[in-house]
């Protein structure tokens, strides 16, 4: 019992490490492996959870055949590329074996460092003197974050964690979703947005009747965008709303590394499209099919789809409240990907991880 509790408070300091990932490694990277340690001795895994190990075994083992050619391309960013993946699908498999008690410590964390961050990135945009550091390009919250795209995205799921509260009678956390709401909005990533569209429309239609106030949120924001487009045509949301400069050579990339994975069905090698692409993919999954092949592509997406369906199952049947929120935040993700190279984001991992890890009953008064 004496390391049982030091390891928990760990994982509540290695949830609220999440939000600060602006440096390599970051402290959550060393962090996570102090917590592994004390948490070692009492991992344990139960039969169902093979099926993601299972899966995650091939989808690394495709890595293989790329290196070869990769190696002598550029053998430095190709190794710490393949290394990067390999320790985020580690972290997920320690992750899923965590003991039950461990997982809500691990979430409050989460929640109390994506608030912060909110808040943080929100004042950051309001130009509140001596947080201009927060803010990418001069006008886009980041946060500690290096990203915007990244910023935003992380705070979804702790936004929904909060909506989950409420449902449970808790209206003090009105509050932090709205803080949340409103980081996820100054990221000015589009990626982010479509990212929370898709998630608040599954969160609706997983409890339509419970929650039938939602689409009367959002058409009240679509209202409210349609409003600003006329009145502040020229504010940065609005601004952000369209097409950028960019987009093309964005869409011109993609085709091109399309074309590269028909002449390489295994892959040019791990990290390496921005060497022979000119421009970062922003598509997950057509980086992947270019950069570790179709093989790659096909485990991925079974991993992902798996992890939906699990999420799903536990959610609706088994009412965990918590799978609900995994569910969306992974699909909401899951649409991000065509615009965003998300394979590398922490909190992604940790969301696979969670899906697939033991739950506590759904509590007597959430809301069925």
């Amino acid at each position: 019992m004496s390391t049982v509790r030091p390891a928990q408070r760990g994982l509540l300091f290695l949830g609220c490490l999440l939000a600060f990932v602006r440096w390599e490694p970051a402290p959550y990277d060393l962090f996570l492996i102090i917590i592994f340690l004390l948490y070692a001795r009492g991992l344990t895994w139960k039969s169902y959870q093979l099926v993601f190990v299972v899966l995650l075994g091939p989808l690394l083992f495709t890595h293989v055949p790329a290196l070869g050619a990769a190696l002598e391309v550029a053998p430095e960013r190709t190794l710490y590329y393949s290394l990067v993946t390999l320790y985020l699908a580690l972290s997920s498999v320690f992750f899923m074996s965590l003991p039950e008690r461990s997982v809500p410590l691990l979430l409050l964390g989460y929640e109390v460092g994506a608030l912060l961050s909110g808040l943080l990135g929100v004042l950051a945009f309001l130009r509140i003197p001596g947080l201009e550091d927060l803010l990418w390009g001069g006008s886009r919250a980041v946060a500690f974050f290096k990203d915007p795209n990244v910023f935003g995205a992380f705070l979804i799921p702790a936004l929904f964690l909060a909506l989950a509260r409420l449902e449970q009678g808790r209206k003090f956390w009105i509050l932090p979703a709205l803080i949340l709401f409103l980081g996820v909005l100054v990221s000015l990533s589009r990626g982010a947005w479509a990212n929370f569209a898709v998630a608040l429309l599954a969160w609706w239609l997983l409890r339509p009747r419970k929650r039938i106030w939602l689409p009367l949120v959002l058409l009240t924001l679509a209202g409210g965008v349609g409003i600003s487009v006329v009145v502040m045509p020229d504010n940065p949301i609005v601004q952000r709303l369209g097409f950028m400069p960019y987009d093309k050579e964005r869409f011109f990339t993609q085709m091109e590394a399309l074309s590269l994975a028909l002449t390489q069905p295994l892959g040019y090698g791990p990290g390496l499209s921005e060497i022979h692409l000119s421009y970062a993919t922003h598509n997950t999954y057509v980086r992947f099919l270019a950069e570790v092949g179709w093989l790659g592509l096909f485990f991925w997406l079974l991993i992902l789809g798996t992890s939906l369906i699990w999420s799903l199952y536990q959610g609706l049947k088994q009412q965990s409240f918590r799978h609900e929120v995994y569910f969306v935040s992974l699909l909401g993700i899951a649409v991000e990907s065509l615009v965003i190279d998300t394979l590398h984001w922490r909190h992604l991992w940790l969301l696979l991880g969670l899906v697939w890890a033991r739950h506590a009953p759904p509590l007597p008064h959430h809301p069925r």
